[in-house]
């Protein structure tokens, strides 16, 4: 029984996480070198990156959420990554949210989204 009850308590805690991120968006300043605005449209299963300005897709990957780790893949877009995933710790706080790096051997997208700006929800 207490097995069920952990088991079940693990996948709450698993979908919460997910939850925060499916069918949102949000806006980050990424330097390109150049400040650009790039809003992230997570949806179920994927995320999509594309220019504020123009909203040209950038980069189509695949996430998923465990506890506070956000696990990116590249699917399609205009990075020099491959298949990859990088792993990127998420902490929720002054009404943004801000990543970290904790691994990924694409240097290209561990140098633009390990920073310290703050994305902010836009949907």
């Amino acid at each position: 029984m207490k097995a069920l009850m952990l088991t079940l308590f693990i996948s709450f805690i698993a979908i919460a996480a997910k939850a925060q991120f499916t069918n949102t968006k949000w806006k980050v300043t990424l330097y390109t070198p150049d400040p650009s605005e790039v809003v992230f449209d997570f949806r179920t299963d994927t995320v999509e990156a594309f220019s504020a300005d123009d909203n040209e897709s950038l980069e189509t990957m695949v996430y998923t959420v465990q506890d506070s780790i956000l696990t990116l893949k590249k699917i399609t877009g205009q990075s020099e990554c491959d298949d990859t995933p990088g792993k990127y710790k998420f902490q929720m706080k002054d009404d943004g949210m801000y990543l970290t790096l904790i691994e990924d051997a694409c240097t290209h997208r561990a140098g633009l989204l390990n920073n310290q700006e703050k994305w902010m929800k836009t949907q």
